[in-house]
């Protein structure tokens, strides 16, 4: 199990609110909130290396990450659906969550940046 000062991000994670309208692209209307009833866990991020691409004629910074977070309910709560804000950038959640180790201690998430996130 990791000890508490691996767990040194601060993160917060967001939910998708709107009125289940969809726009002609077929994305949800809407904005972002705070998860209730807790929004901010304490983490472990690990980025991956950045890379850059070429998108719609402009060049991005992309870069991936896993997050680690301690189980709970509130954690395991979290889907691919929510966003992830640490280390002042906007995350997307690419996945489900995992149980890294098979002990439900804690979940992780592949996440990405850089990309569409909204």
């Amino acid at each position: 199990m990791k000890r508490a000062r691996q767990y040194r991000d601060r993160v917060k994670v967001e939910r998708k609110i709107g009125d289940g309208a969809r726009d002609k692209y077929g994305n949800l209307s809407g904005g972002w909130a705070d998860l209730q009833p807790i929004s901010e866990f304490w983490g472990n991020l690990r980025e991956t290396t950045g890379k850059e691409r070429v998108a719609a004629g402009r060049l991005e910074d992309a870069a991936t990450g896993t997050l680690r977070l301690r189980s709970g309910p509130e954690t395991r709560s979290i889907t691919g659906a929510d966003r992830i804000t640490a280390r002042g950038h906007i995350w997307a959640i690419k996945g489900a969550p995992l149980d890294p180790d098979g002990t439900r201690r804690e979940v992780e998430f592949l996440l990405e940046r850089g990309g569409a996130v909204e």
